[in-house]
């Protein structure tokens, strides 16, 4: 089977099985879907990026991960406390073993990075998912990125020739383009399907907001990968490579959404899931 029907064949069984979860199923399952998608992206970051890193700080950041996700399933604001954790942990069992091998930045940077990066807009999506009609948000903002993604990746296929970026070769302004216009494009049919009370002039602004913060979260993966010397983030999505691999753009139009939705008064002070 190519790379291309494998691409396919996964979008075929995990679409209909994202929008089951997301359409009938209860928040705390939702909440442990996007847990274990966050978990394996965190994972596949470093190894990526710090194979070598001390095991029982890796770890210590999972269960910080998971406390994150949990914490949204209780009223309240816990998982702002449970934030700062991400820091505090890892620095004091790096001072823990500073008399055995003293960490350089770049190991603590490493480590610190990956909750902020994956782990923080994920729980953005979780608190979106519980406001009234979030449900319908998440949709929007995954047909919107992944129809950006898709036509991105055909139209630079089929018409690509300026280069767009070192950090990622492959990709074409071409592409880019394609890309935007299919973002903008999901966006108006789902606000005629689903948001008829919204003007299309905010949904074509968000959308373009949307595309390019997903185009620049793409990039910087891109960037990450090729730093690290890898093609793939992992290879747990045929035809896609990891999760990191399919979420890189989502990570960086999530918080746009919610500064979105945040300025439209539709996402309250305190969420409860």
């Amino acid at each position: 089977m190519t790379n291309h029907a494998k691409r396919i064949l996964t979008v075929v069984i995990g679409v209909p099985l994202l929008i089951a979860v997301i359409c009938f199923s209860p928040a705390w399952v939702f909440t442990i879907v996007i847990l274990f998608a966050a978990l394996l992206s965190l994972n596949e970051f470093y190894s990526m990026t710090s194979p070598d890193a001390t095991q029982l700080i890796v770890f210590v950041n999972y269960l910080s991960t998971a406390g994150l996700f949990c914490s949204l399933l209780v009223k309240g604001l816990f998982y702002i406390a449970i934030i700062p954790l991400f820091i505090i942990l890892p620095l004091a069992l790096f001072m823990a073993r500073y008399r055995m091998r003293p960490p350089t930045i770049d190991e603590i940077g490493r480590i610190l990075m990956g909750p902020f990066y994956i782990c923080l807009p994920l729980m953005l999506l979780v608190v979106i998912f519980g406001i009234p009609r979030g449900q319908w948000w998440v949709l929007f903002i995954l047909s919107v990125i992944f129809s950006g993604d898709t036509g991105s990746f055909y139209v630079g296929r089929s018409w690509g020739k300026h280069k767009l970026s070192r950090t990622s070769p492959g990709k074409t302004w071409e592409g880019a383009i394609g890309g935007l216009l299919s973002n903008i494009a999901a966006a108006v049919i789902f606000r005629y399907l689903f948001f008829p009370s919204l003007s299309i002039i905010s949904v074509v602004v968000l959308a373009i907001g949307l595309g390019i913060s997903g185009q620049i979260g793409d990039l910087a993966e891109s960037m990450l990968k090729r730093i690290s010397k890898v093609k793939d983030s992992g290879r747990v999505l045929p035809g896609h490579g990891g999760m990191l691999d399919r979420i890189d753009s989502l990570l960086f139009s999530i918080p746009i959404l919610y500064l979105y939705l945040n300025y439209a008064g539709l996402v309250g002070s305190c969420v409860s899931l």
